[in-house]
């Protein structure tokens, strides 16, 4: 009985065993299954990441793929403006004036040295004039029974001095000085006075001629003859004009001379003195005064009023509508403006010598010297076109441009060309050339060593770099820009428009062109 219980415990141990067993395989079974499900979870995970990230790539390199056709069109408007200013630049703009074809381009402003000059020489005037001398020896203008005549200089003995002669001098550097003579050089003969002036010949010299020696005499006489006021008297003479009244487009032209302290005081005690008035019939019995430059009477009138102001001003001309009249009149009271201030030249001189000098350097050899510098720029540009292809032919498209802009800026900035200038041309010209080559060179190395080239990055380190070696030249040429000799002047300015030129040219179109360039030839390696 208890070998068979015994015999039943083993047989229910062994199945106990053996269900054990199987539950443990299929936990073995079940978690290996968990297991491949994870790995191939994971697995389809990665291919997604990676598929997305194959689509991610493959969407910023569309992205970043450059369009064509924009590349292209910034290139073509980029010729179309450098074709465009070069024909302005070197062939002009012309239009129909007055049954005519005329250039509307400024033409250059050329100095003595290329242009040639006018000679204007004064010497002393050593005439005499027939002098009437009353009983009393008082001058008197006609001859009567106790009169005596004599013939006295112009310049008296006493006149001729050195200090006067250095003074003229003086007096007429300031007349060409306020007349805006832009070129000249003024010399003395300290021996017999003589002064000869070497001017460029321009619009204003026969004006310029004409008032430059004169003796710039201004005075205010009463009836008698006497000087109430002279230049002695004189602040500061300037030109005004405007309406004639509220309701009238008729504009007036004024002489306005200001008086110093004295003057004010004498101009108010004059004004109260010489006042209009009328008898008792109604007629003018004034007591007038006369206002006269170089015995020319401007005005011959009494005052209205008490003028305290210090002011007196001599309408010229006559109230007018017309702009070529106004302007007319404004440059005649300018000119009057210009002998009251500069004084009064204390020697007569008259006009001896006016002619035109023509420049020492001949125009055949200033074109000879344009033609060799157009030759050497032509074979430099064919060498950079040579070593760099296409980026180099539209380089030396550009570098065309640049040349053209340079010399449009010099022509509507007035700028006066000497041979100074022209060397800055050239030295601009080669500044540019150093630039474009070394900008070339570094997208070529660029080319080289990467699939993409920065030409962005190229050209502002190109650009620094240019600019961290011109600092030296960039102060020299603003300094240069503020001096008084000509020469010095005209390679400064010239030197300042030349760089200011370079940078805007070269950031607007040089990058543009460059840019785009090579952003389409990265465009056809995407292909």
């Amino acid at each position: 009985m208890e070998e068979k219980k015994e015999v039943k415990k083993t047989k229910k141990d062994v199945k106990s065993k053996e269900n054990s067993s199987k539950t443990i395989k299929k936990e073995n079974t079940n978690k290996k299954a968990q297991d491949s499900a994870k790995k191939s979870a994971v697995k389809e995970s990665k291919e997604k990441v990676t598929e997305n990230s194959s689509a991610a790539n493959k969407t910023q390199k569309e992205n970043k793929k450059p369009s064509k056709v924009d590349n292209r069109l910034k290139i073509i408007l980029s010729i179309l403006v450098i074709v465009l200013v070069t024909a302005i630049s070197f062939g002009g703009i012309y239009i129909q004036n007055k049954g005519r074809m005329s250039n509307i381009i400024p033409e250059y402003s050329l100095g003595m040295d290329l242009q040639g000059s006018r000679k204007l020489g004064v010497i002393v005037d050593d005439s005499t004039n027939e002098v009437i001398y009353d009983k009393d020896g008082n001058v008197v203008t006609e001859e009567g029974e106790d009169t005596t005549t004599k013939e006295e200089p112009v310049n008296p003995e006493e006149v001729l001095t050195k200090e006067n002669f250095e003074k003229s001098k003086e007096i007429i550097n300031k007349r060409l000085q306020l007349l805006n003579v832009p070129d000249y050089t003024i010399a003395l003969n300290e021996e017999d006075g003589s002064i000869m002036v070497d001017m460029l010949d321009y619009s204003d010299t026969d004006t310029v001629a004409q008032y430059m020696y004169l003796p710039g005499k201004f005075e205010v006489t009463d009836p008698d003859g006497n000087v109430l006021l002279d230049n002695s008297h004189i602040e500061k003479a300037t030109v005004k004009y405007g309406y004639v009244s509220s309701n009238s487009n008729a504009t007036t032209v004024f002489l306005s001379i200001q008086f110093n302290k004295e003057g004010t005081e004498k101009l108010k005690e004059i004004s109260n003195t010489y006042i209009k008035s009328t008898d008792e019939d109604g007629n003018d019995n004034s007591k007038k005064v006369t206002i006269s430059i170089d015995g020319t009477t401007l005005v011959e009138s009494a005052f209205e009023q008490e003028n305290a102001t210090g002011e007196l001003q001599l309408s010229i001309g006559q109230a007018s509508t017309s702009s070529s009249d106004i302007n007319e009149y404004i440059r005649q009271a300018s000119n009057l403006a210009v002998l009251l201030n500069s004084g009064v030249i204390p020697v007569t001189y008259v006009l001896d010598v006016n002619r035109f000098v023509y420049s020492e350097i001949p125009q055949e050899l200033i074109y000879i010297a344009a033609a060799v510098v157009g030759v050497i720029t032509l074979v430099t540009l064919l060498v950079m076109i040579v070593k760099y292809k296409k980026n180099g032919f539209l380089s030396a498209i550009a570098f065309i441009g640049y040349i053209a802009c340079l010399l449009l800026a010099i022509r509507y900035t007035n700028v006066m060309l000497t041979l100074d200038g022209l060397v800055a041309i050239i030295l601009s010209i080669i500044i540019n050339f150093v630039f474009v080559f070394y900008l070339l060179s570094l997208i070529k190395e660029n080319y080289k060593e990467k699939e993409r080239v920065e030409v962005e990055l190229d050209f502002q380190k190109a650009l620094t770099k240019m600019l961290f070696i011109l600092v030296p030249l960039i102060i020299i040429t603003v300094i240069l820009c503020f001096a008084n000799w000509l020469p010095l002047y005209s390679f400064g300015m010239v030197m300042f428009w030349g760089i200011i030129t370079l940078l805007i040219y070269n950031i607007v179109i040089t990058r543009t062109l460059l840019v785009n360039t090579v952003k389409e030839q990265e465009n056809q390696n995407f292909k």
